[in-house]
């Protein structure tokens, strides 16, 4: 039985292989498909390790809050310094690296409060804009960046492997 009670927390150092797991999971679920084998697997060793989530846990420049249901993560949100290629305005800005939530745990409301959870710690933290990219042919999550009032503001290449993705730049001020 799908367990439906949902706690949100901070993630901390245990958490670590839980969301290697869950950031492999969830972007062959939403573009596995789009990727040759090889290219998939070079994308998904190099950047959902145990040892890259331990290190972003780890990082003070970066924030992972997380999503529950019973003991397993359902979905999770990260934020950090802009790494987009984008030029930064002059007052600071984050970046929402990650919005990820398993397909059975989406459209429920776990993506927008993680989402709330990133606008808010954002202006907590300084931030007078967040920034997030996303692939320009997924519709759900753009309309629902828009709906919270996100704009797209540049476009830039994503590296899968050897396959490059056409991605949008989004931004929201702040304040």
């Amino acid at each position: 039985m799908l367990d439906r009670t949902l706690t949100f927390r901070d993630a901390k150092a245990s958490d670590a292989a839980d969301l290697a797991e869950i950031g492999r999971e969830t972007f062959i679920e939403t573009f596995g498909s789009n990727y040759p084998p090889g290219d998939l697997r070079t994308f998904l060793d190099e950047t959902y390790s145990v040892d890259a989530a331990e290190s972003e846990i780890a990082s003070p420049d970066v924030e992972i809050r997380i999503a529950t249901a019973g003991r397993r993560i359902v979905g999770y949100c990260k934020i950090g310094p802009v790494k987009l290629p984008v030029t930064v305005d002059p007052e600071p800005g984050l970046e929402l690296h990650r919005l990820y939530v398993y397909r059975d745990r989406q459209g429920v409301g776990v993506g927008r409060i993680l989402l709330t959870w990133a606008i808010d710690r954002a202006r907590q933290r300084g931030a007078k804009s967040l920034y997030l990219g996303v692939w320009e042919s997924n519709a759900r999550a753009i309309a629902m960046y828009e709906s919270r009032e996100f704009e797209a503001v540049g476009r830039y290449k994503f590296r899968v492997g050897e396959t490059l993705d056409d991605e949008i730049i989004m931004r929201r001020r702040l304040g």
